[in-house]
């Protein structure tokens, strides 16, 4: 059953309009003329009663003339309400005496049998002749209130009923009816009026003060009119017609103006009395869109809408009879008919009747008018049910609301708000509701309220007699529920967001989150799995209730869970849950998967939304969150995902979590719980079995992964941890074991059990790369082993000479070349033989290393370096020679304190260089090969002739050349030079280069010809002017400099 767009609540029944005039005498005015509207033919001046329905020609607008012959007391009961405007909780009501009475009401109950109370502010008389007011238009930011009565248009103070300067507003007399721009909103610092004056439009700008914008002149009188923007729709005393107002500016009457249909005329009865037609109605129904009535062919009543271009692009309204009054509220046109029937028709698609109104109100009988009003707040006494749950929590319950408003049983409502005593939280404040802002206020009040079910804005006002009745609109959350009731998930959801858009109302309120979280289970129950998915995330449905839906994940996350009864949901969606119970049991075997996938999202969801400033769930759903997240995803194979929640900061039950994973023989991702939470040992030794065979995982990276954490994540710092898992790896796999190894840290490696390991190592002959290790590392027992590689490296490198002929090689091009750096970019044996030797940190058995290295009789460089390191230098020295490491010799002998000379491995005891010259000149004068011998001396003698005297030269051989001496006795000449002679040479070579320097800018002069500079020439460097101050110029850069900055 669709629900029913409005409630009548009676606002003011009752009411005596001449209160304000008890206890004195009432002087009545004087017969009047006839009023504009008589005069133009569109109200009768005599009753027009009809045959069949007296009770209609008493309400029919012919009826408003009172009989003066009649008695006071007559007179005084036919005092009525002619209309009204509502701002909040003030009512101004119009009279048929041209009095306005102030009220200040409560604020209305919905179907409450209680009137609200109400106070009469004043009552001021127009002192207009008595006339009938026939229309107020309240504006609350201006402070106005415009009146119109007996033809006149006056402006008064909407606060307190004081009509306003003239020179601010000026009277406007002469006025068949005025309208309002329904595109602005009345509450806006300035609105348009659009006045009709016998042939005249006018239209004025209500703002601070009144003034006149545009005026068009037309053929016949108005009226009624209305006005959406530039365009103004009417009906004069022939045609309707729609203006457009800037197209007249522009171009004219005959341009702007789009006649429609033609109004109905005055006709002649059987008895050839002259019947006058029904005033005729014209409003806005949209943007630009306005709707007419026109006469059918039978009784029946036309409702026309067309666009500003007179296009019909929605259908026709069909009334039963010529209403008396019509209004637009979006989306719905309410006709109120002469019986007292009031019709709403929806006009979103096909026009329809969507509510009758027929004598629900006794006083309704009467009804002669509706009004649309600035606005007035209706409580509806709901927002937040406190209904006691089984928990003893305080959850939402909207459904008595809904059976109370809906069935119209005022009994079950009473009961309902006699259950309600206390309400602890209200959504919008319970001490006072809104009220509409005053004159002085500078920001216009939101219509729209902060609830969905607490506050309804109604602004349709229905006149009786003597009474006001409000057309409230349906709480929002009572066409949600009966939309989702029905499973209409789609237009309840529409209303939702609609009714969040420019509000106040809050995502996270607890209506808009239940109307959300019954959407998803609706959608679930019939398996929309995506639905129900969107739904939940924006109706922050409580995980811990969804776990409930999937009975395995519920046991597993038995300990976390509080009890489904302790849960605080309304009683409407827990009724949902039970009849779902087990989700997979309603799925069939495709959805199996995608109900899985809807708990991994939706748990995904609320892990990030515990992650915000204000988390919408307890506290306490976190671990379970993770802890089910965490099952989710090993179940799912999402190992990525698993991953990455396990090694983030997480809320993950352990025990939970691992006891399942290895039930479930997911070792791996067990694994991965237990070194995330600092157990690596058992992590580990889940590894090893899955290493051993003992148990599998596909999803294990093997030895890879293994190594991979052991030299990374383990070996960050976790000493004893690493040395018992390569302890387990040289006994599981010892070429695995190698990896590691490397990657030991020295105080690691310095501590290890070596004669543990060297047997396993020597079965796959390791034990070498093993013992390096222990060497680099300073084990305790280093000397020992170091001994025994460096006889190990002795006996290969004798094996092979390849080493010597390649160093010769090299050494014929460098003389300064040594044996040590010629190997050091070799991988060899025999490298690490040199650089362990080379080392002075090495510690071992030099005698027996050395025995050895005599023993191969063919390594003199490394017997040299063991000599060294023992303090023979002398015979070191001669070793190296012997053995071609000339450049070695030199800096053992005669530089021993360079950083890479031998001397550093031992004491030497001091000597003198010359001694060391002569001792090292006679070893090169000895050498086998001539010419090298030769080589070796002229550099000897040339890099130390200071140490070397003139006499060395009768020690050499005569037949070398001269050519090896030459720069000796240069040297010596040089040195028995005077020194002016060296002065003179000096001077002239300075000279030499002035001379060059001058040619040169002179020659640079005659190929760049004259610098010019210009007056704001500036340096190059400072920026400044240059003016008269020297400067340089540089060809090359083109540059000009101060020489100050050059």
């Amino acid at each position: 059953m669709e629900e029913e767009p409005y409630i009548v609540q009676t606002l003011v029944q009752g009411l005596a309009l001449d209160e304000s005039s008890r206890g004195k005498s009432v002087e009545w005015p004087k017969p009047r003329r006839q009023s504009l509207s008589q005069r133009l033919g569109f109200q009768a001046t005599e009753r027009i009663q009809s045959d069949n329905d007296d009770t209609a020609s008493q309400a029919s607008e012919g009826a408003d003339s009172v009989d003066r012959s009649s008695s006071p007391a007559l007179r005084a009961r036919a005092i009525r309400v002619e209309c009204v405007e509502m701002c909040g909780t003030n009512v101004y009501v119009g009279t048929s005496h041209g009095h306005i009475v102030h009220y200040t009401i409560n604020v209305p109950e919905l179907t409450s049998d209680k009137e609200p109370e109400r106070v009469c502010v004043q009552s001021v008389d127009l002192k207009l002749g008595g006339k009938r007011v026939e229309q107020l238009i309240a504006l609350p930011m201006l402070n106005r209130l415009v009146v119109l009565c007996g033809s006149t248009l006056v402006f008064y103070m909407l606060s307190d009923l004081r009509v306003v300067s003239s020179n601010s507003a000026p009277t406007i007399k002469g006025v068949s009816c005025v309208a309002c721009d329904e595109r602005v909103d009345r509450t806006s610092n300035g609105v348009l009026l659009c006045v009709a004056r016998m042939r005249e439009i006018s239209v004025y700008f209500v703002g601070a003060d009144v003034r006149l914008e545009q005026q068009v002149m037309i053929e016949y009188s108005v009226a009624s009119l209305c006005m959406y923007g530039n365009y103004v729709c009417l009906a004069d005393t022939q045609t309707y017609k729609v203006l457009d107002l800037a197209r007249i500016r522009s171009s004219g009457l005959d341009q702007g103006q789009l006649e429609l249909l033609p109004t109905q005329q005055p006709r002649r009865d059987e008895s050839g009395r002259v019947v006058r037609p029904p005033r005729p109605r014209t409003l806005v129904v949209g943007p630009n869109e306005f709707m007419f009535l026109t006469a059918s062919g039978d009784d029946t009543t036309l409702g026309v809408i067309v666009t500003a271009r007179g296009e019909a692009l929605r259908g026709t309204l069909q009334f039963p009879a010529y209403p008396v009054s019509i209004v637009y509220d979006e989306p719905h046109v309410i006709a109120v008919f002469a019986t007292g029937r009031i019709d709403v028709y929806d006009t979103r698609s096909e026009p329809r009747v969507v509510q009758s109104v027929v004598g629900d109100v006794p006083d309704l009988m009467r009804v002669r008018r509706a009004c649309v009003c600035a606005g007035g707040w209706v409580s509806t006494r709901v927002g937040r049910r406190e209904a006691i749950d089984a928990s003893d929590l305080r959850v939402f319950e909207p459904s008595r609301l809904h059976e109370a408003v809906s069935g119209r049983d005022r009994a079950v409502w009473t009961e309902a708000v006699d259950e309600e005593v206390e309400w602890r939280r209200e959504l919008v404040d319970e001490a006072e509701p809104p009220v509409w802002p005053g004159p002085d206020r500078q920001n216009g009040l939101d219509r729209k309220t902060a609830s969905l079910s607490r506050w309804t804005d109604a602004n349709i006002v229905v006149l009786g007699s003597d009474s006001l009745h409000i057309l409230a609109p349906q709480p929002q959350l009572i066409h949600i529920d009966a939309l989702l009731h029905q499973q209409h998930v789609k237009e309840a959801v529409a209303l939702v967001d609609a009714a969040l858009k420019g509000t106040t109302i809050s995502m996270q309120s607890d209506e808009v989150e239940y109307c959300m979280q019954v959407a998803g289970m609706v959608c679930l129950k019939n398996m929309q799995l995506d639905d129900a998915l969107l739904y939940f995330q924006r109706g922050h449905m409580d995980p811990r209730a969804l776990l409930y839906l999937y009975p395995s994940h519920a046991e597993y996350a038995g300990p976390l869970l509080v009890p489904f009864a302790h849960i605080a949901m309304a009683p409407t969606l827990r009724q949902l849950f039970y009849e779902i119970g087990d989700l997979q049991s309603i799925a069939s075997p495709e959805q199996q998967s995608q109900t899985e996938d809807l708990l991994e999202q939706y748990l995904e969801f609320c892990r990030t939304q515990m992650n915000t400033n204000e988390p919408p769930y307890a506290s306490d759903a976190v671990p379970v969150i993770d802890t089910v997240l965490a099952r989710v995803y090993a179940d799912n194979m999402r190992h990525a995902k698993f991953s990455a929640l396990v090694q983030c900061p997480n809320s993950v039950v352990g025990d939970i979590a691992c006891a399942y994973l290895e039930s479930a023989h997911k070792y791996y991702s067990c694994s991965l719980v237990y070194m995330a939470q600092g157990d690596v040992r058992s992590g580990l030794d889940l590894w090893r079995r899955l290493l051993e065979g003992e148990v599998s995982d596909e999803r294990f990276g093997g030895m890879a992964e293994y190594l991979e954490y052991i030299l990374g994540d383990l070996g960050d710092g976790v000493g004893h941890g690493l040395v018992d898992e390569y302890y387990w790896l040289v006994r599981h796999d010892v070429e695995a074991s190698r990896h590691i190894l490397a990657c030991l840290a020295d105080d690691t490696v310095a501590v290890l059990d070596a004669d543990r390991v060297v047997g396993d190592m020597q079965a796959v002959g390791a034990q070498r790369e093993f013992i390096e290790r222990l060497i680099a590392a300073n084990h305790t027992r280093a000397p020992h082993f170091t001994t025994i590689l460096l006889t190990a490296y002795v006996a290969e490198a004798a094996q092979s000479t390849d080493a010597e002929s390649g160093f010769q090689s090299a050494q014929a091009r460098d003389l300064g070349l040594t044996f040590q750096s010629y190997v050091a970019s070799e991988h060899s044996s025999r490298a690490r033989l040199v650089e362990m030797l080379g080392a002075q940190r090495s510690v071992f058995d030099a005698p027996k290393v050395l025995a050895c290295i005599e023993d191969a009789g063919n390594l003199g460089v490394e017997r040299a370096m063991v000599l060294a390191r023992l303090g023979r230098r002398d015979e070191a020295v001669e070793a190296l020679v012997k053995a071609g490491d000339y450049a070695e010799a030199e800096m053992l002998l005669l530089r021993p304190m360079a950083r890479e000379s031998l001397a550093r491995l031992a004491k030497q005891d001091a000597s003198d260089k010359a001694t060391d010259v002569a001792r090292l000149l006679h070893l090169y004068v000895s050498v086998v090969d001539d010419d090298m011998a030769a080589r070796l001396v002229s550099r000897l003698l040339d890099t130390y002739s200071e140490h070397i005297s003139a006499s060395t030269i009768e020690e050499l051989p005569e037949h070398w050349m001269l050519g090896v001496v030459e720069p000796f006795v240069r040297h010596k000449l040089s040195d028995l030079a005077q020194s002016e002679r060296a002065s003179s040479v000096q001077r002239s070579v300075a000279i030499a280069h002035e001379q060059n320097a001058r040619m040169q800018c002179a020659g640079d002069l005659i190929n760049h010809g004259p610098v010019v500079l210009g007056v704001a020439q500036t340096c190059g460097v400072c920026r400044k002017l240059l003016g008269s101050s020297a400067f340089v110029y540089e060809p090359q850069s083109k540059q000009v400099k101060h020489i100050s900055c050059a």
